[in-house]
């Protein structure tokens, strides 16, 4: 009987993330049907909207959901989610929706798993804190990951950045344009650094598609999120508007980003001796101690035991 009902509470689970897995994709089919062209538009006006497949729920409850959930497409939080998703390249439109199912599928899941597995063979006690645990860990987990990739996605833009001040330099002072330069420096880092090839590559096609070169390269600074990427941006948009030499504020800028990473590395080394103090303390000396003392204890053990 216990086992029968696991198995009608594992059922409503599944249909309850079902549920959630079509009220997140109706937001996005909706304004896709909207904006595909359909040449028998006048044809069709007497068939329902949605006859190639079931309404689940209503419009108005879908809308009355997502403001509540505050899952608008204006809303604070969707735009976060989507700053944060950027941030990690990930720009597909359908990012939010499954990062938002996982989160839901693992936090419903993971306990219904735990509980059907460990029925029976485990106390109360342990299932509730297993369950508790995993729900926490299954909604904290998707940002740790995301948070993961950001990380490394600017930890590599950063460490290209330099080189790409560099070759922006040389193609500026060779009589190139701006917008020309970040083509051109997009191109030749597509092998060494294809992230900021990408990041570059996206200002071109900004600013090619009629987007004001001042947007664009804020843009990238939004989407990458690095601090010395936005500095550079910022410097360029200033350059730009008040007619000052670019190739100098793209020296300055490298200049300063070597010397501030120089800064951080010596920093980092100036700590090392303290990180090291522990480990050497609990592995290393009593290694040591044993080997040298080791002898000594033996031999004074055979001499104090002959003499007794």
């Amino acid at each position: 009987m216990e086992l029968f009902q696991v198995i009608i509470f594992g059922l409503l689970v599944g249909g309850m993330i079902t549920f959630l897995g079509i009220f997140l994709q109706q937001r996005y089919a909706s304004v896709r049907r909207r904006l595909q062209a359909n040449p028998r538009t006048n044809t069709d006006l007497m068939r329902p909207q949605m006859a190639d497949k079931p309404v689940f729920i209503s419009a108005k409850l879908a809308d009355t959901l997502e403001k509540k959930l505050d899952l608008t497409k204006g809303g604070a939080t969707t735009k976060k989610l989507q700053a944060r998703l950027t941030q990690a390249g990930i720009y597909s439109e359908r990012a939010i929706p499954l990062f938002l199912g996982v989160k839901l599928g693992g936090l419903l899941v993971l306990p219904i798993l735990v509980l059907i597995l460990l029925w029976g063979g485990a106390s109360q006690r342990t299932l509730m804190v297993l369950t508790i645990s995993l729900c926490i860990l299954a909604y904290i987990l998707p940002n740790l990951l995301l948070d993961r990739v950001i990380s490394s996605r600017q930890k590599k833009i950063r460490e290209a950045l330099p080189d790409a001040l560099d070759l922006l330099v040389v193609c500026v002072e060779a009589g190139q344009g701006l917008d020309a330069a970040i083509k051109r420096v997009a191109e030749d880092l597509q092998e060494s650094s294809p992230i900021i090839s990408q990041e570059l590559l996206l200002v071109n096609l900004e600013i090619m598609a009629g987007l004001n070169r001042q947007q664009a390269l804020k843009n990238l600074g939004e989407r990458t999120g690095v601090d010395e990427l936005v500095s550079l941006c910022n410097i360029l948009i200033q350059s730009d508007r008040f007619g000052t030499s670019i190739a100098q504020a793209l020296k300055t800028q490298s200049d300063y980003i070597r010397t501030n990473r120089r800064q951080k590395l010596e920093t980092l080394a100036a700590k090392t001796p303290v990180k090291l103090l522990f480990p050497m303390l609990l592995f290393i000396f009593p290694a040591i101690m044993v080997v040298i003392l080791g002898p000594a204890i033996i031999t004074l053990t055979e001499f104090f035991s002959k003499r007794g």
